[in-house]
């Protein structure tokens, strides 16, 4: 597993480095010039670690277009976002990074990021995102629901959008409330759980987001699971290998 690190700061490329070979991985810097960006497009990577906040000759939103361009692109984009506001994560996400870690944070979150992008398939790069009835589209942050608009308002957008980026994973409480509102230090506010009654709702589909008591919520992808269900039964029945 090849992971390469775009950071300015030496001291958090460090410590990333060093966490990351020892969990196994192979890993690259660079210090944010970009100098890597033949790598790129030879798909040597599955993950690429970028700072949020890169300015210079190429700023962080340059690199993420230049990634994005690559037509056979395989990796995954993880934010590092160190000195900016919930804006630029926002600004990170729509601009075809797919998730945001921000620094300081624990380091087995760092790890638990990671394998769940590595879970992703491929084509979850699209800018469409449709889950059951349900049709998001991150250039036009719009939601449709078969073939009707649904008026979310940009709170309940970017909520419903995080939840479909981490589809099949329960997100808690205090990740909503860090992606979403950036209150990582105000984890007594019932605002998450407000916005989702309301996505709920208008979506007209209350067993869309589940709720897992205790630990937050979950969209669930039911044909991938049960894809995933016929695969194995049909494995199942597979005559032993001679």
């Amino acid at each position: 597993m090849n992971i390469l690190i775009i950071e300015k700061s030496k001291i958090i490329s460090y410590i990333i480095k060093k966490t990351l070979i020892a969990y196994g991985y192979n890993v690259s810097e660079d210090n944010g010039d970009f100098n890597s960006e033949n790598l790129i497009s030879r798909n040597i990577f599955e993950i690429v670690i970028l700072d949020t906040n890169i300015t210079g000759k190429y700023s962080t939103l340059d690199i993420l277009k230049k990634i994005g361009n690559e037509k056979k692109r395989e990796c995954k984009v993880l934010g590092i976002c160190s000195t900016g506001n919930w804006r630029d994560k926002v600004n990170f996400l729509n601009n075809g990074g797919d998730d945001v870690l921000s620094y300081p944070f624990p380091m087995q979150e760092l790890i638990a990021r990671i394998q769940s992008l590595l879970r992703r398939p491929s084509s979850y790069i699209d800018s469409q995102m449709y889950i059951g009835n349900v049709v998001l589209d991150t250039r036009n942050r719009s939601v449709c629901v078969e073939n009707k608009d649904v008026d979310l308002r940009k709170k309940e957008y970017e909520l419903l959008e995080y939840l479909l980026r981490n589809k099949n994973r329960t997100v808690s409480r205090c990740e909503l409330l860090d992606h979403v509102w950036d209150y990582r230090s105000y984890t007594g506010s019932n605002t998450v759980d407000v916005h989702i009654k309301r996505i709920r709702d208008k979506i007209e589909n209350k067993s869309l987001i589940e709720t897992v008591h205790g630990q937050g919520y979950r969209v669930k992808d039911r044909k991938a699971t049960k894809a995933s269900s016929a695969l194995q039964d049909e494995q199942s029945q597979d005559p032993p290998q001679s």
